[in-house]
């Protein structure tokens, strides 16, 4: 019997991979197999956030890998998460939103000058210094603006279909 040429989609990738189990058929010339990833960018707006729309549908939560793109060396870190799946209505992943927080430098704080003669001023200029920094938020930076690559992987503990 001579092969013919298979006319269904080729399967996704595999861990450790896969012969195939029909010696009639072999993959045509252009056969594609399926994506396994969406990468996508966003900007975030002036809530540090996003909504990003997936290239393709996961059946199961996607991992995850966010990063700041077109950065400068002037600008702080970003730190950066997935605050929130979006799903259809047949219950697969279409996106996610992510929010950026961007560090932001510890304010000044004037050092302690001169001789303190008396414990209680230097008693008061650390307390001084403990109420500039009480509730600080060090990620509490601008990030508005931030390009951020978002890519959204297949699991491989599960079926990719």
């Amino acid at each position: 019997m001579i092969p013919q040429p298979a006319t269904t989609t080729p399967a996704t990738e595999a861990i450790g991979g896969n012969a195939g189990t029909d010696p009639t058929q072999f993959a045509q010339k252009g056969h594609q197999h399926p994506r396994l990833t969406s990468t996508t960018y966003a900007t975030l707006d002036s809530s540090g956030q996003a909504t990003v729309t997936f290239s393709r549908t996961f059946v199961n939560k996607p991992g995850l890998n966010l990063t700041e793109t077109d950065a400068t060396t002037a600008t702080q870190p970003l730190v950066l998460r997935g605050l929130a799946w979006i799903r259809d209505g047949n219950g697969l992943y279409t996106g996610v939103t992510i929010q950026g927080q961007r560090a932001q430098m510890l304010p000044t704080i004037n050092p302690l000058s001169g001789t303190i003669a008396l414990l209680s001023g230097l008693i008061t200029g650390v307390n001084a210094v403990f109420a500039q920094l009480t509730g600080y938020n060090i990620f509490g930076g601008n990030a508005s603006g931030a390009t951020v690559s978002v890519i959204a992987i297949a699991r491989s503990d599960v079926s990719a279909s």
